[in-house]
């Protein structure tokens, strides 16, 4: 035995609960706490408390009965476990039941109400200000015109008069023009102040910030300006998401792309309250074309932007006490441990919602493996609605209650600026999931908040997804990028999250100065952990929905080898956007400029960030 505080006992799964009296309805619920445990004898252990440092010495039968406990359940019930794993405790339930009662004196078993007591003590806070919209808009006037034209409905209802600001990353000057146009009609017939910031706009605001930070001149324009990058003809979301967050520092800015439109609905499953649970999957409703998936939902009553601004900078504890409550019976069967997102120090830096209409991913991998049963019974319910829903061309995607996400995967609707937010990937897709992990890493106490609403998502025209979900998984450079951040997640300490972006880059740095075999076998490592893990999570899918039709069993047979097979082959382990012709050499050389580029990004953001808010409105005037 390791005689060491970070050692972790792992016991034998626990049995059912057969014998287990049907528990009262309102009868208290405990799980165990979190602890550190280190040896003192062949018979005895220190056991000290995580959240509170406090130390206690117990046998290890108690230890055993503990983990045995990490669930919240009844007394009763976890007597019960107890008694029918542990060897030597048959028929010694009275005798368990005293040792469960002193663990909930020593407070080391929890109740479900002393939980939500202590997460909802947080304090309330007062938000920054807003400063303004922000729309991502990049050669689709078509789209835009609709994304306007709802917004100037939402104006006329709601009188908000608020500033709107156009990110046009736009190719092709004539749609340049006409969406300077658009939004100069939709100034002219809400009211509302608008400001456009194109090429030329980004150009002076580039070379404002070269001049508050020189030695970054190289980095600020790969992080704004679509020429600078080595890859310019890469997806160019990112320099829209970094282009907002310098102009909103300091304050909440609202972020929408040009193929969204308003009003927001709510669906059908949606449901009061919070949800606690960690694994909690979010539902679909499947249409057989764009206006009935356009027409799902109910329509939200009040005002969408006051809906998220009520909680995006909010307390976590707050907001699960009045406008989302936390039941403490939804904790029933939750592993305590798994709960450290719901802390009284966790604040709400990005908001998010649904979708109705177009999917929003590249790929529908998420069809086979996440939907809950009611989604997959409209996925699935004959072969012909089931061809055309595996594309998600229709669709109402969503939560059912408020939840809570450490690493979110989507585009937020709010964001709390108030304090630094890092930086993403100027270019390539997942732009949006990388800077969610980066903001986890940066802001280890704040979390994102899904609520149960969904937004219109109209794409310019249908994309052919299910070829390509059928496909062996190629992650794109921004999917390695976030789960290399989150392998780090939780190993630094520093508070301050300039100091920690800063740390970052120097971590990219060392694996880009790797030697190139190194380089090769990380990246070999990672396409072989994605895709085995893809592998195992759909073929306990298979095994667990005996009863699907055979057309999906048959989609998710092909799914998993297509991946088996390019597991098995001897390729170079190349990323989704790199060509086909590298070979390990090349994949080597590549992932060191990816990596250097975006340690480059990390290094000099903070002071890029804090020069902006120190500008505040100023940095959006002078453009």
């Amino acid at each position: 035995m390791a005689n060491t505080l970070n050692y972790q006992f792992t016991f034998t799964p626990a049995a059912p609960l057969a014998s287990a009296p049907a528990p009262a309805t309102d009868a208290p619920l405990y799980a165990s706490e979190d602890g550190l445990v280190a040896s003192l004898s062949s018979q005895e252990c220190i056991f000290k408390l995580t959240r509170t440092g406090a130390t206690h010495v117990m046998t290890f039968q108690v230890l055993q009965a503990m983990d045995l406990c990490r669930e919240f359940r009844t007394l009763d019930e976890h007597a019960a476990r107890i008694q029918s794993t542990i060897a030597g405790l048959a028929g010694k339930r009275e005798e368990i039941r005293r040792v469960l009662e002193s663990l909930v004196q020593r407070e080391l078993l929890v109740s479900d109400a002393d939980f939500v007591a202590r997460l909802q003590r947080a304090t309330r806070r007062t938000p920054a200000p807003l400063r303004a919209v922000f729309v991502r808009a990049c050669d689709r006037p078509p789209q835009l015109a609709h994304l306007l034209t709802s917004l100037a409905d939402y104006e006329r209802r709601f009188r908000a008069n608020r500033h709107y600001v156009l990110l046009d990353d736009s190719a092709l000057a004539a749609h340049v023009n006409e969406q300077r146009d658009l939004l100069r009609e939709f100034a002219r017939t809400t009211g509302c102040r608008v400001s456009y910031i194109g090429r030329a706009e980004t150009a002076r605001i580039v070379e404002r910030l070269g001049k508050a930070q020189p030695r970054a001149r190289a980095t600020i324009a790969r992080l704004l300006q679509r020429d600078a990058h080595p890859h310019p003809q890469r997806f160019g979301g990112g320099r829209g998401v970094n282009l907002a967050l310098l102009l909103a520092a300091g304050a909440r800015l609202v972020l929408l792309d040009d193929d969204q439109r308003l009003p927001l609905k709510r669906p059908e499953f949606a449901a009061p309250g919070f949800d606690p649970n960690p694994n909690a999957t979010a539902q679909a409703r499947f249409f057989a074309n764009m206006e009935q998936a356009l027409g799902a939902g109910e329509e939200v009553d009040e005002d969408p932007f006051e809906l998220h601004l009520a909680v995006c900078g909010q307390a976590l504890g707050a907001v699960t006490s009045d406008r989302y409550p936390l039941d403490r019976a939804k904790l029933r069967g939750l592993n305590l441990g798994r709960l450290d997102l719901l802390t009284p120090q966790a604040s709400i830096v990005t908001t998010h919602h649904g979708s109705y209409g177009s999917t929003r991913t590249e790929s529908n991998l998420w069809l086979y493996q996440s939907l809950d049963a009611a989604s997959l019974a409209d996925f699935w319910r004959d072969r012909e609605s089931y061809l055309r829903n595996v594309e998600a061309h229709f669709l109402l995607y969503g939560v059912s209650h408020a939840r809570a996400d450490a690493v979110p995967g989507f585009t937020p609707f709010l964001l709390d600026a108030g304090r630094l937010l890092p930086c993403t990937n100027p270019v390539g897709r997942g732009e949006d999931s990388l800077v969610g992990a980066l903001m986890r890493y940066c802001l280890p106490d704040t979390v994102a908040l899904e609520l149960p609403v969904a937004i219109g998502h109209v794409q310019e025209s249908p994309r052919p997804r299910a070829a390509q979900t059928r496909t062996a998984l190629r992650p794109r450079v921004n999917d390695f990028l976030r789960e290399f951040v989150r392998r780090h997640l939780g190993l630094f300490k520093a508070e301050d999250p300039a100091r920690r972006l800063r740390f970052l880059a120097e971590v990219l740095r060392d694996l880009a100065h790797a030697g190139a075999g190194e380089r090769v076998n990380h990246l070999d490592e990672y396409l072989s952990f994605v895709r085995a893990d893809l592998i195992d999570r759909l073929q306990h899918r298979l095994e667990a929905l005996t009863e699907a039709p055979v057309y999906w069993q048959a989609d998710v047979r092909a799914i998993v080898q297509a991946n088996a097979k390019a597991l098995l082959a001897k390729a170079p382990p190349r990323l989704a956007e790199w060509p086909e012709d590298l070979d390990d050499a090349g994949c080597a050389r590549a992932l060191t400029e990816e990596l250097t580029g975006f340690a480059d990004a990390c290094e000099h953001w903070p002071d890029l960030w804090n020069y902006a808010a120190e500008q505040g409105e100023k940095l959006l005037a002078a453009a």
